[in-house]
C-alpha cells in the first residue's frame, strides 16, 4: 500500500507487486503494472498523466514522468516473449520524462540503466540494455540503440540517432539529426554520419573543467584527428604522452569495437579502430 501523503487518481490503474514511496503523485490514467516484475517508485516522483510503468522497474526519488511516457516495457526484438521480465529497468533520481519517452528493459543479466539528473524530450528513446549517465539531455526523436552506453553531460540535438552497442564519452556532443554508428570520444562533437566536427570546449567550460585538462584534451584530439597517425600510432602516441586525460583517450579507443569516428571522408583511418 502507498505511504501517507501519496495520491493518486481514481481513474488510474495500479496492479500486481507495486510499491510506492512517500508524496509521490499519481495522475489520471496513468498505469502501474507490476503483475510481470516488481515496480518500486520512490519518493515524490510525480506521474503527471496517461504514463505506463510496468516492471521490473526500480525508481528512484524526484522523477517526473509526462503524458504518453512508457518506462520499462519489454525490448523491440521480434524474437523476445514480452512476458519474460528480462533484468528490468534501474532509473535514478531527479529525471525528467516528456511526452512519448519510451525505455525498455534489459534482455541480458544485467538491468537497463538510467542515471541522475537527466532531461529526456518528447519522443526520445532508450534501448533495451543501454546504460546512460548523468546529466545527460536528449532533444526530440533522439534514439538510442540497444546495449548503448553513454557518458555523463552528453548532450544529444534534435533527431540523433545511435547504433546499438556504440559508446558515447563523457562530454559529446550531437548535432541535430547526426548520426554514430561507431564510438564518438570524449567531449568530441558529433555530425552528419560518424563524422567529428571539433571538440566541445564551451561544454568543458561550463562542466568547471580546468585549463590544464582543457589544454591535454586539446592535445589529445590533435594526435587522434590531426597527426595524420594510424590508429595503432595514435594509441602509442597517446600513451607516450602519458597523463590521465591521454590515457583515457587510448583506453577508449583501444576498447572500441567498433572503432571511432572520423573527421574527413566516409573512407578515412579514423572510422576503424
Amino acid at each position: 500500500m502507498p505511504e501517507l501523503a501519496t495520491t493518486i487518481h481514481p481513474s488510474a490503474v495500479i496492479e500486481g507487486d507495486v510499491t510506492l514511496g512517500a508524496d509521490v503523485v499519481i495522475g489520471p490514467n496513468c498505469v502501474i503494472d507490476g503483475t510481470i516484475g516488481p515496480v518500486r517508485v520512490g519518493n515524490r516522483c510525480r506521474l503527471v498523466a496517461n504514463c505506463y510503468l510496468t516492471g521490473p522497474l526500480t525508481m528512484g526519488e524526484d522523477n517526473t514522468v509526462w503524458p504518453a511516457a512508457a518506462l520499462g516495457a519489454p525490448p523491440q526484438d521480434i524474437g523476445w516473449n514480452p512476458s519474460d521480465p528480462g533484468a528490468g529497468l534501474i532509473v535514478g533520481s531527479h529525471n525528467t520524462f516528456r511526452e512519448c519517452f519510451t525505455a525498455h528493459r534489459a534482455k541480458t543479466n544485467e538491468p537497463t540503466r538510467i542515471g541522475d539528473h537527466n532531461f529526456f524530450m518528447a519522443c526520445s528513446h532508450v534501448g533495451h540494455d543501454s546504460q546512460v549517465g548523468n546529466h545527460i539531455q536528449m532533444a526530440n526523436a533522439t534514439a538510442l540503440g540497444g546495449h548503448v552506453t553513454v557518458g555523463d553531460r552528453v548532450i544529444m540535438g534534435g533527431g540523433a540517432a545511435i547504433h546499438q552497442f556504440c559508446r558515447i564519452g563523457e562530454g559529446a556532443f550531437m548535432q541535430g539529426h547526426a548520426g554514430a554508428s561507431v564510438d564518438i570520444p570524449a567531449w568530441c562533437i558529433s555530425k552528419e554520419i560518424n563524422r567529428i566536427a571539433g571538440l566541445n570546449l564551451i561544454g568543458m567550460r561550463r562542466s568547471g573543467m580546468s585549463r590544464d585538462d582543457i589544454a591535454d584534451r586539446r592535445a589529445a584530439y590533435r594526435v587522434i584527428y590531426r597527426s595524420d597517425l594510424a590508429m595503432p600510432a595514435v594509441i602509442a602516441q597517446l600513451r607516450a604522452d602519458g597523463g590521465r586525460i591521454f590515457t583515457e583517450y587510448a583506453d577508449f579507443i583501444e576498447q572500441s569495437e567498433r572503432g571511432i569516428c572520423h573527421d574527413r571522408d566516409p573512407a578515412s583511418r579514423h572510422s576503424i579502430k
